[in-house]
């Protein structure tokens, strides 16, 4: 597997990828990502109620590691959101103060998820209606300016007539990737449109791509829009 130097790529407008804001039903997020480099601990979240009615809304932390290919989610006190409550009527703002609490230092690079939860008011629902809770998922990167950039090698794995496109990320910082296209030779095999995901620091990471038997076994090429710019690496397969 190759390594590819991700602090190498040319910096590009990615602007597909990273929306100035996150919206959902009504409620809207700014901005959709936090890094905050050490020894700095903290940053903001501003909330708006876009809806005409009274929303009340929830925020919660979770550490956010990867393992084996999969993403865990761990609630956490080592950041904390401040106020985790608050209620918005329509057209008002709010605040977030996101705080690093933990008194350990920053080792490479700290990634959390912070759910921001419309908590549905079940007093106006009807008999027989269902309460849909919207559910935005803000990421969050707490980075030791000492840490290593993104080195990431890629390849396609096959498990249960699936293939997976695996990222390995040797680097402490995350990688995010998106509008991935795979091709073999002048063949397009693989297209993804927005964003794919994040190989997060000293992870690896693995997203379907499609089944086996289309895929095939030989080797393919990746082009993708990256968090550092424009991506185009070779992909083995095994």
């Amino acid at each position: 597997m190759k390594r590819i130097e991700a602090v190498l790529y040319s910096i590009v407008c990615v602007a597909l990828l990273i929306p100035a804001l996150a919206r959902a039903d009504g409620l809207r997020v700014s901005p959709v990502t936090l890094a905050v480099t050490a020894p700095g601990a903290a940053t903001t979240l501003t909330l708006r109620n876009d809806g005409r009615d009274l929303k009340t809304v929830q925020a919660r932390v979770f550490r956010w590691t990867e393992h084996n290919g999969r993403e865990r989610m761990e609630v956490t006190n080592d950041v904390v959101v401040s106020p985790p409550m608050t209620q918005l009527r329509p057209g008002a703002e709010q605040t977030l103060r996101v705080v690093r609490t933990s008194t350990a230092p920053v080792r490479g690079e700290e990634a959390y998820r912070i759910y921001i939860d419309e908590v549905p008011d079940r007093t106006r629902l009807q008999a027989g209606q269902v309460a849909f809770v919207t559910r935005l998922r803000i990421p969050a990167f707490f980075t030791d300016p000492r840490a290593t950039p993104p080195q990431v090698g890629f390849s396609l794995v096959r498990s249960g007539g699936t293939t997976f496109l695996e990222a390995r990320n040797t680097g402490d910082v995350r990688l995010r990737l998106g509008n991935v296209r795979l091709t073999r030779g002048n063949n397009v095999i693989v297209r993804r449109d927005g964003l794919m995901g994040y190989a997060l620091g000293n992870s690896t990471m693995r997203w379907p791509v499609g089944a086996a038997s289309q895929i095939g076994n030989a080797n393919v090429n990746l082009a993708a829009s990256t968090s550092l710019g424009t991506l185009n690496a070779p992909v083995s397969s095994r």
